[in-house]
């Protein structure tokens, strides 16, 4: 199994701000890594301490090729790390996690708080704003954020802190199973089905700052990091009850790393983001310091655990594995 990581390191300039890199999971060893930064526009000076335009965010895997995220572009690279091209949108601000949609790709849009479907070369498809959404205006009070949208955004905000503003969500992801979308708002604490219909399928307060999720099997399960609170939460989506809770630093050795690299301003110990269903009782998770961990999660055990840094600042996003078999 070869897994794909990308990293943000809090507080750094942004050019040393993180690496995507490419690792032999039965072996632990790295085969590659290259730094993750903005270009094309250039970002070269970021005044938010956090991530921001750090490094690289969400992972996808589509056959043969790699889909990484940064701040306003996704980046496409072969299997080996060889850059091929770059898909880039004027509402790409803040990229966090993306997903396929058959040929093409559903994009979290952080900053602005939008999820939008774009077409292989970057082309606006669809656009979904959840404060302009009746019933989340009706159940949170949201206003619709006063934008622009034809114009490019891509380095309009730096300097803004829109994340911060009153109505904001914090929609981090967007996330597919069957014909189900669903988008994650992490400042409200609720996972949203997007299409076909419109309703808040989770509301639950261990979902505010989370990230990372994940519809399992056939649409029954989500299964979402819940990075502050250190958790694996796993989700009944017929019922939005709570069917299951891992804390991890249960387990010694995170309880350890823990120990060892306290918190820092700014920078969380066993901050949980980035996460990939290997089969129906194992996942990966990542953690900071930069670390991935894989669960038996029938079991509630740690069976495997890779150290990639000590730094508690810097930080795993995007997670995705590919079998051997099928490079």
């Amino acid at each position: 199994m070869t897994v794909y990581f990308d990293t943000v390191r809090r507080k750094r300039p942004v050019r040393d701000g993180g690496e995507l890199v490419r690792l032999d999971w039965k072996t632990k060893r790295t085969s590659k890594a290259i730094p993750l930064f903005p270009s094309d526009p250039d970002i070269r000076d970021d005044p938010n301490p956090r991530g921001n335009s750090r490094g690289g965010k969400g992972i996808l895997i589509r056959g043969r090729e790699v889909y990484v995220g940064t701040y306003h572009t996704i980046l496409v690279f072969d299997l080996d790390l060889n850059l091929k091209r770059r898909i880039s949108n004027n509402l790409f601000v803040n990229v966090h996690e993306i997903c396929s949609a058959g040929e093409n790709i559903w994009v979290s849009a952080t900053t602005l708080d939008c999820a939008l479907l774009v077409d292989p070369v970057g082309r606006t498809l669809r656009t979904w704003w959840p404060r302009e959404e009746p019933l989340l205006q009706k159940r949170f009070g949201l206003e619709p954020m006063p934008i622009d949208k034809a114009a490019d955004h891509r380095l309009g905000h730096l300097h803004d802190e829109l994340s911060l503003k009153p109505c904001h969500t914090h929609l981090n992801a967007v996330c597919r199973n069957g014909d189900r979308t669903f988008a994650l708002l992490n400042r409200l604490g609720v996972l949203v089905q997007i299409e076909p219909d419109v309703r808040i399928v989770l509301e639950d307060p261990l979902l505010r700052a989370s990230h990372s999720p994940v519809i399992t099997g056939n649409g029954e399960q989500a299964v979402i990091c819940s990075s502050f609170h250190q958790d694996l939460l796993f989700y009944n989506l017929d019922s939005g009850a709570l069917a299951k809770r891992i804390h991890l630093p249960d387990f010694p050795e995170v309880a350890r790393l823990q120990e060892e690299h306290p918190d820092q301003p700014f920078n969380k110990s066993i901050f949980v983001r980035g996460l990939e269903i290997i089969d129906g009782e194992r996942l990966l998770v990542g953690i900071s310091p930069a670390s991935i961990l894989e669960v038996d999660t029938a079991r509630n055990r740690l069976l495997d655990f890779f150290y990639y840094s000590r730094d508690v600042g810097d930080a795993i996003h995007g997670l995705a594995m590919k079998i051997d078999e099928t490079l």
